[in-house]
């Protein structure tokens, strides 16, 4: 189990994409891939248009969740309910952007200036504060082979980075 419990740590820091997941006005629901970046409390932040689909959704009711996996290493993943909100205040935006300059700059990106993402600007940064999480992991043969996968219920505590 420690060794999943290391496998999710290190997607939080080194898979740059992750799967928002919100709800419709209808109640139908919305996904949508975002770059992103995790501190240390499990917070997620990135930055999106506030006029899309996802964005109205976080206005409308703050409900997301959140989905970070390896696709290429076997399947091992992190699922996480909560809430998802936009950034307005200076202190936060401060956060947000000095978040995303760090993780744009290690894949190879840049996020410009704090000025871009207030006010009218078309880009906002958002965060979102899981409340509940669990790991999936893979189960495999003594071969290596898949058999079957496992989600199981994780303390946020035991995750944080």
């Amino acid at each position: 189990m420690e060794e999943s419990f290391e496998k999710v740590r290190h997607l939080l820091g080194h898979v740059p994409h992750v799967a928002i997941a919100t709800v419709n006005e209808d109640g139908t629901p919305h996904n949508t891939p975002v770059f992103g970046t995790f501190n240390n409390k499990l917070h997620l932040f990135w930055a999106s248009d506030p006029g899309v689909r996802h964005s109205q959704n976080i206005r409308r009711s703050g409900e997301a969740f959140v989905v970070i996996f390896d696709s290429h290493g076997g399947g091992d993943g992190l699922y996480m309910a909560g809430r998802a909100e936009e950034i307005n205040d200076a202190a936060h935006l401060d956060y947000a952007h000095a978040l995303m300059v760090e993780a744009k700059a290690r894949f190879g990106g840049s996020v410009g200036s704090r000025e871009r993402y207030e006010g009218e600007a078309s880009q906002r940064f958002y965060r979102f504060i899981p409340e509940a999480a669990w790991m999936h992991y893979a189960v495999k043969d003594a071969d290596g082979y898949f058999i079957t996968d496992r989600r199981i219920s994780v303390s946020l505590d035991e995750l944080t980075l």
